[in-house]
């Protein structure tokens, strides 16, 4: 089943380091498929990979002007001199380097799409949304079309992180209006959010690993080690914002993860490779604690009593009134309280001969 990945996957890994790349290139050797890029999918990742190098190296600059003028004693390289057009060129023989394809594999998009484009934005027909726009991924799914027919088993994958353009809202799959597309051009687009989803479809049945083998197997201290390394100011930013506090409480941004971490097994699949290396993915919930400092507004409610003489007329002698003023007297005082946020974690682990041969983070989200 050849493939095609949309621009959105390769923006969240340039370099190609998920290991759901590994998987569908050894899935598209294994299967003696391929992978195929419409030109517009091309023509967006260059301007995207010049635009990322042009901003990294304009933080580059930036900050080495800061050091050079702070440093005192230590020489400082000369900003060195980037082709950043030429990198972006080279950065597409990369791609066709990691996946084994060419400018053969390149589809060309058709001057004949523009009136069924102008259409679908008249109609507001999907993938192009509400507003008439999204005329590029109206290109995208027009050239999608095309080429599954083009097939012989008229069957692709896409890969695109878009559900707003190319599903319906809370679905992980094509739109029933684009499904019924399909079905009148005799094809079938299987559609997938993520490298990860892609892979789980097409996992491997291994009869040793069971939900108890992983338990027993996995070093658990070596996956909470991997997975404390990803918690950083992002994370307690927003454990912050989200604590709750009484009325007279509020934080004073001192926040400390404490030694304590649990976890637990959460989903697993497996897939194998051509050489017979196993990748396990695992999914696992972690639950940790946090230390926050707030501070604490007391007031304490009081009497006093304020006195006034005045002069009975009648009698002529000084009387005394006597008055009940409430009084509240106020203080600080520190304290600490307790949050214990969950977290799912995703792994990679390598397992060869029946034995785990390296951990390797994926991705995390909130539990």
């Amino acid at each position: 089943m050849d493939t095609i990945i949309d621009t959105n996957i390769f923006r969240r890994d340039l370099k190609l380091n998920d290991k759901g790349f590994e998987i569908l290139i050894d899935y598209l050797a294994k299967t003696n498929s391929k992978l195929v890029f419409p030109s517009i999918v091309v023509e967006e990742i260059k301007g995207l990979y010049e635009r990322v190098l042009k901003e990294r190296f304009d933080e580059y600059r930036k900050s080495t002007s800061k050091l050079k003028s702070t440093l005192l004693y230590t020489e400082m390289p000369e900003t060195p001199t980037i082709d950043i057009e030429g990198e972006s060129n080279r950065y597409i023989e990369f791609l066709h380097s990691k996946f084994d394809t060419s400018s053969k594999n390149i589809i060309p998009y058709k001057n004949e799409y523009l009136p069924e484009l102008v259409s679908r934005a008249i109609q507001r027909k999907k993938p192009l949304n509400d507003k008439g726009q999204q005329f590029r991924d109206g290109i995208l799914w027009l050239t999608l079309l095309d080429y599954a027919e083009s097939t012989s088993e008229k069957i692709i994958a896409f890969i695109s992180d878009n559900p707003t353009d190319f599903s319906d809202k809370g679905e992980s799959k094509l739109s029933k209006e684009l499904i019924e597309e399909t079905k009148k051009r005799g094809v079938d687009i299987k559609y997938f959010r993520t490298l990860n989803d892609f892979a789980k479809e097409h996992a491997s049945v291994i009869d040793f690993i069971t939900k108890e083998w992983i338990e027993k197997n996995i070093d658990k201290t070596v996956i909470e080690k991997l997975f404390v390394e990803v918690l950083g100011e992002t994370q307690e930013e927003a454990i912050l914002g989200d604590l709750s506090l009484e009325r007279n409480e509020e934080s004073t941004g001192y926040i400390n993860r404490t030694d304590y971490i649990g976890s637990n097994l959460l989903d697993f699949f497996v897939y194998e490779k051509r050489d017979g290396t196993i990748l396990l993915n695992v999914e696992m919930e972690f639950e940790t604690e946090y230390e926050i400092e707030i501070s604490r507004t007391i007031e304490h409610a009081s009497m006093r009593y304020d006195y006034s003489y005045r002069m009975n007329s009648r009698t002529g002698e000084p009387e005394m009134d006597m008055d009940y003023i409430p009084y509240y007297d106020v203080e600080q005082e520190a304290d600490y309280k307790f949050d214990y946020p969950l977290f799912r974690g995703k792994f990679v682990i390598s397992i060869k001969d029946k034995k785990i041969d390296k951990y390797e983070f994926k991705d995390w989200d909130w539990g």
